[in-house]
């Protein structure tokens, strides 16, 4: 965590734990908010198997829309709700994937071409291997004196 972004990222996320609340509600929900919610769902269900690009995509799939429907009425509460949820939370267009593969490579540029990391790594030299040092020289052994 030496750079400057992590630290920026740091400040923002204990700034942001400190000023906002954390704060939990539960409550009990009438019956017929919990009806509404599933018949909600399955409406969204029914209206998207009535379009007609999904109804030629199962009849091209070999399940005919009245068959569709009768599976959409069979699903308890519970799996017509995360069903609902899914198809609501796709992209227009299909198309979702192609942001988040253009958002990595972004990142990718940015870090590897255009940080000052970056700069800096392709500013210094190459480092080159230091070299040895000469060995000392071995003193000659001293003469040992004669005995006369």
């Amino acid at each position: 965590m030496n750079s400057a972004f992590a630290h920026f990222v740091c400040r923002v996320l204990i700034a942001s734990l400190i000023v906002l609340p954390l704060q939990a509600r539960a409550g009990v929900i009438g019956t017929d908010r919990a009806v509404a919610a599933a018949q909600a769902a399955r409406a969204t269900l029914a209206g998207f198997i009535n379009r007609g690009e999904v109804a030629g995509q199962l009849q091209a799939l070999g399940l005919p829309p009245q068959a569709a429907k009768a599976r959409v009425a069979a699903l308890t509460d519970a799996e017509v709700a995360t069903v609902a949820g899914q198809i609501e939370s796709l992209p227009a267009g299909a198309g979702g994937q192609a942001y988040g593969f253009i958002l990595i490579a972004l990142f990718l540029i940015w870090r590897f071409l255009l940080s000052d990391q970056a700069k800096a790594e392709t500013a210094k030299p190459a480092a080159k291997p230091a070299a040895k040092p000469a060995p000392a020289p071995v003193p000659a052994p001293a003469p040992v004196p004669e005995k006369k």
